[in-house]
Order: structure tokens, then C-alpha cells, then sequence
């Protein structure tokens, strides 16, 4: 344990997880489990809420279908073309027509309930005098039990059980649930006149007291307690009426149960009158379907967050941790002694300025070094020079010179000049030992090579030279230029060419020089040329280890972009050099020896 401590003390990748996971994951759960909670109480309380106001809605339409047949068997006790139809002698002819005419009137009383309300089954009046007036479906039931109880009741409502009866004109069962009243002579309520019966359509009812107020979700069921009778709106799988009497009876109008494998949450309304129980009903599954909609949103902000969290620290990493590990490593490959060690500079913040304070620190070191070393090995190549000076080159130049004039008091004009061109071929290419010349002295070094050249081909062969004014004093490493035109006569030039022509142009481009020469001889693989140029090929390839020789002095001495670039002209070849323009000795020194400040490149980054 101790050592993992240790280890995440020394380590800070390891600092930036535990950060992370202490700062953004845990908190970020704790939260979210916190806040599922709650949403799932919530959820499940507005989904109770529902439950019960839908119960309340179903619970008030009930009970005023039940008062509205109520209030239609009182109208009827003090109706008096009821009372005469109950009560009016039926022997005389006279007597039918006035029991016809009453029983139209009344049959036309009950029509019109009947049209309006899709649960009024049916209704019969039987008087005293044995008249039976029946309006809605015929039915035939045995109903006895019902009328000696409401005989019992003398004038007092009751209300049955659900039953069956037969429909006559649908020929099939139905269940009602019935009103069955005796009405009493009016002033004597001890005396019966007739008995009213009103059936009421069971489903019908049902569907009008749910309608608006059940869906898949939300269920609704009616239950008889003496009867046993459960009809509800999801017929295709009814609830038992056992699990759902008992649940009510031993938990009270709130309750949860288990029916087919599945949990459910109920609420139940008690309607004395008719001893009927309305029972609403909503899944479990459905609430945890709610509440799973929440959770997945949540769970996509939590994701989401996380997400932030991570895209946070992998930036953190990316920019402030992984440089410093890679200072890190680069500062133990300059413990090691290697001085090519870099970090790599990807902005310029505090952390970007460290790295190219580091990189700056590292430079100056090998600079350092490699000067040390470089004058040590001057001071050996001056010994070397001295030495080799006893050996005066200037008896070469006095030679050379006095064959000329030689030449001339002879009248051999040509021969003069061509040991003139040779003398300045030895002396530019000695130059004192110096590396850079002006660009003067390698054009003139060029021309003279060509002006021999000319003498041993004859006319065979024509140069050009262009040079734009104000250029000449421009400083250019020393032979840079008579390789290109020797390759032109080594392999550009066939033997039997008669018109070899050399062009050669010098301008200034911006903050470049820009040295071209063509040849109109064979031309050359260019694909091939450019592949050697970068280090690909083989030095034997086309013969071009000269081309080679000079490209590589070139970027060696000022870097990449600058060097030989092969143009593919539409006829011989064309070989360009691309220099940086020097136009004196001292931004010759600044450039190539790289004494640019290090604190002034610094200030223009800031």
C-alpha cells in the first residue's frame, strides 16, 4: 500500500486520475443516483395522483346515474299518469283506451331516457290492476327474488346484485344491475299500487362511468362484493376476484398486488347503494416504463457530463501532462550526453514557453559544445595550412601569368586568354581557403570554365549568362555552379551534337537567390534526379553524385527549403539552386551560423 502511495505521490498522470475521478465520476454518480430517486418518487406519486383522480371522476359519474334512476322511480310515486295507469280498473272497453292512451304517454317517458342513455337497459311497471307497461329490451328473467324483497322493503329502493338475463331481441345473455321499487298509494303508504323495476346495462355502464378515464395504462374494473361479478376494460386478461376483494378488505382503498407474474398498484372506491366497488388499477411496469425515460435521459446527462469530464482531462493531459512528461524525457537524454534531444513546441502558454526555453537552453549547449570542438579543430587545419603555404600558390598564379604574357609577345592572343581562364579557375578555387565568395567571383569562375570549354569544342558549343543588376555583391558558397555545367557536358550533351548551348540566369526572389542553368542536350529522369536528391537512390544512379554533392552542401549549411530543385523544361534539362540572399559578409555570418537571439525570437512569440 505504502509503495502505491509512493507511486502515485511520483506520479502525475496518476494525480490527474485520482483528481478526476474524486472531482467529476464520483460526483457525478452520487448526484445522478440521488436525483433517479427522487424522480422515481416523484413519477410514481403523479402516476398515483392520476390513479386517484381518475377514481374520483368514475366514482362521481357513478354515482349520478344511480341518482338519476333514483329521482326517476320518485318522480314516478307522485306522477299521476303513473299512479292511474297502476291503479286505473281495466274491465270496459273505455278502460283500455284510457290504459293504451297512458301506456303511449309513458312508453314515450321512457324512449326518451333510453335514446339518451346507452346503459339504460330496459324498465317495467306492473299496477295493481295487473297492467305491466315495459319500455327498452325484452327480456325474459326470473326476477322474483328481487320483487319479494322489494315487497318486503315497502317503498324503500333496492338495488340487486348483477344478474343475467336473456335479451329476446339479440337472443344472447346479459348481465344488469336492476332498481326495484314498490310504489304506495299516496295516502296511504302502507298500500302497494305497483312495483317499478329498472335494469341498467352492466358493460354499458361500465363504459360510460370509465370512458375518458382508462387507456392501456390505466385500468378500471367493477366488482360486486356479494356476487362475485368483475367486469373491467381489460377484458383479455381479468384480474380474480378473490386476489382483488381480498386486497381491499385487508388494505383499504390503496393497495398493492401481484397478478400474472406482474405487480400492481390499485385504489378503490366503495358505492353503499349498490354494493359495488370501482377499482383502478396501473402496472408497475408501466410506472418503471415512466421513470425509465427519465433514467435514460438522465443517463445520457450523466453521460454526457463525463463525457465533458473526460474530453476535460484528456486536454489537461494533452496540453499541461504530456509535455512535461516529455520535458521529462528529454531532460534525461541530455543527462545521457545526447544534445539532439527536443520537445516538441505546440503552443505558446507557460508550458509551450517552458519547452521552448528547454529546447533554446539544449541549442545553446551544442552550440556551445561544437564551437569548443570547431576551434580545436581550426586551430589543427591552421596548423595544417601553414605548413602547406611553404608551398606558395602565388608561384603558381606568377607562372601561369608569365606564359600568358609569354604568349601575347609571341601574337597567340587565344592561348593568352585561355591561360588567363585557367589562372582564374586555380585562384578562385584556392580563394584564401574561404568557403563563401561573392557572386561575382562564382560567375566568373563559370564563365571562364565555359569560355575553355568553347576553346575545345569550337563552335560547336554556345553559352549565355544573365544576371540581374545589383546582385553581384551577394554572397554564395564557393563551386556551386561548374558541377551543374560539367554534368551538362558529361551526360546532358551527346558527342555528336552540334549546337550544345548552356544558359545560365541569376536573380534574387524576395529574401532567396535563385541560380538556373539549362542545357538543350538529352535531358534527364527527373522522378530519378529529385529520388537521389533526397537520399533514396544510390549515389551511381544517373551519374549524378556531383548534383548530390551540391544539393547536400547547400541544405546542410541553411536548412530545409533551400538547395537543388530539377524542373522537367520541354527540352535538355534545368537545374535550379536556391539560396538564401546574403548581400553582405556579416548576414552571411548571422544566417549561417544561427546567431539569431534566442530571446528575441521569444518576445516576437509572445
Amino acid at each position: 500500500m505504502r509503495r502505491f502511495v509512493s507511486f502515485i505521490r511520483n506520479s502525475l498522470k496518476w494525480k490527474s486520475i485520482i483528481i478526476f475521478l474524486l472531482l467529476v465520476t464520483i460526483p457525478s454518480s452520487l448526484i445522478g443516483s440521488i436525483v433517479i430517486n427522487q424522480s422515481n418518487t416523484i413519477v410514481k406519486q403523479q402516476v398515483m395522483d392520476t390513479t386517484q383522480r381518475n377514481l374520483n371522476n368514475m366514482e362521481s359519474k357513478l354515482t349520478d346515474v344511480i341518482d338519476e334512476v333514483e329521482e326517476i322511480s320518485r318522480y314516478i310515486i307522485y306522477s299521476n299518469e303513473f299512479r292511474d295507469f297502476m291503479t286505473h280498473s281495466a274491465v270496459t272497453s273505455s278502460d283500455y283506451t284510457v290504459l293504451n292512451r297512458l301506456r303511449s304517454n309513458l312508453n314515450g317517458f321512457f324512449v326518451f331516457h333510453q335514446s339518451e342513455k346507452d346503459y339504460f337497459h330496459s324498465v317495467e311497471i306492473k299496477g295493481q290492476n295487473e297492467q305491466v307497461l315495459s319500455a327498452g329490451e325484452l327480456v325474459e328473467a326470473d326476477e322474483t327474488t328481487w320483487r319479494d324483497r322489494a315487497a318486503e322493503l315497502k317503498g324503500n329502493i333496492l338495488w340487486s346484485e348483477p344478474y343475467s338475463l336473456y335479451n329476446i331481441r339479440k337472443s344472447e345473455e346479459e348481465t344488469v344491475i336492476s332498481l326495484y321499487r314498490t310504489i304506495n298509494h299516496l295516502y296511504d303508504i302502507t298500500e302497494p299500487i305497483g312495483l317499478v323495476t329498472f335494469r341498467l346495462d352492466q358493460e354499458a355502464l361500465f363504459q360510460h362511468v370509465s370512458e375518458g378515464f382508462v387507456n392501456q395504462q390505466h385500468q378500471a374494473f367493477f366488482i360486486h362484493e356479494n356476487s362475485g361479478n368483475v367486469i373491467g376494460s381489460m377484458n383479455d386478461a381479468p384480474f380474480e376476484y378473490e386476489e382483488l376483494i381480498d386486497n381491499i378488505k385487508n388494505d383499504g382503498e390503496s393497495f398493492q398486488f401481484t397478478s400474472h407474474d406482474e405487480n400492481y398498484y390499485a385504489a378503490s372506491r366503495y358505492i353503499d347503494s349498490i354494493d359495488l366497488y370501482i377499482i383502478s388499477v396501473v402496472s408497475e411496469a408501466y410506472i418503471l416504463s415512466e421513470m425509465g425515460g427519465i433514467r435514460t435521459s438522465f443517463g445520457y446527462m450523466m453521460a454526457i457530463a463525463i463525457l465533458m469530464g473526460l474530453l476535460t482531462f484528456a486536454g489537461f493531459t494533452f496540453f499541461v501532462v504530456r509535455p512535461i512528461l516529455e520535458l521529462t524525457r528529454e531532460t534525461k537524454r541530455v543527462e545521457r550526453g545526447d544534445f539532439q534531444a527536443r520537445v516538441p513546441v505546440r503552443s505558446r502558454d507557460e508550458v509551450g514557453q517552458l519547452g521552448f526555453r528547454f529546447n533554446a537552453m539544449v541549442g545553446r549547449m551544442q552550440r556551445l559544445i561544437e564551437t569548443k570542438y570547431k576551434l580545436e579543430i581550426q586551430n589543427k587545419h591552421s596548423e595544417l595550412k601553414a605548413l602547406q603555404s611553404q608551398i606558395n600558390p602565388h608561384f603558381l598564379y606568377n607562372t601561369l601569368d608569365m606564359i600568358r604574357w609569354t604568349a601575347r609577345i609571341e601574337k597567340a592572343p587565344e592561348t593568352s586568354k585561355s591561360i588567363e581562364d585557367l589562372a582564374n579557375l586555380f585562384r578562385i578555387t584556392l580563394s584564401q581557403g574561404k568557403i563563401f565568395i561573392p557572386l561575382s567571383s562564382e560567375l566568373k569562375y563559370v564563365q571562364s570554365y565555359m569560355e575553355l570549354q568553347q576553346k575545345r569544342l569550337g563552335g560547336s558549343f554556345q553559352y549565355y549568362l544573365f544576371k540581374e543588376a545589383g546582385i553581384e555583391d551577394g554572397i554564395v558558397m564557393k563551386l556551386i555552379l561548374e558541377p551543374l555545367i560539367e554534368n551538362s557536358f558529361k551526360h546532358g550533351f551527346l558527342a555528336a551534337q552540334s549546337n550544345k548551348t548552356i544558359t545560365i540566369r541569376a536573380y534574387r526572389q524576395q529574401d532567396k537567390l535563385i541560380l538556373e542553368v539549362f542545357d538543350n542536350g538529352v535531358g534527364m529522369d527527373v522522378e530519378q534526379v529529385s529520388r537521389l536528391l533526397k537520399g533514396e537512390g544510390s549515389a551511381g544512379e544517373a551519374n549524378s553524385f556531383a548534383l548530390r554533392n551540391v544539393h547536400d552542401r547547400i541544405a546542410n549549411a541553411f536548412g530545409q527549403g533551400y538547395g537543388m530543385k530539377i524542373g522537367e523544361p520541354d527540352q535538355g534539362a534545368k537545374i535550379s539552386l536556391v539560396l538564401p540572399w546574403m548581400e553582405n559578409e556579416q548576414v552571411r555570418k548571422q544566417l549561417w551560423k544561427g546567431e539569431d537571439s534566442d530571446d528575441d525570437m521569444q518576445d516576437r512569440n509572445s
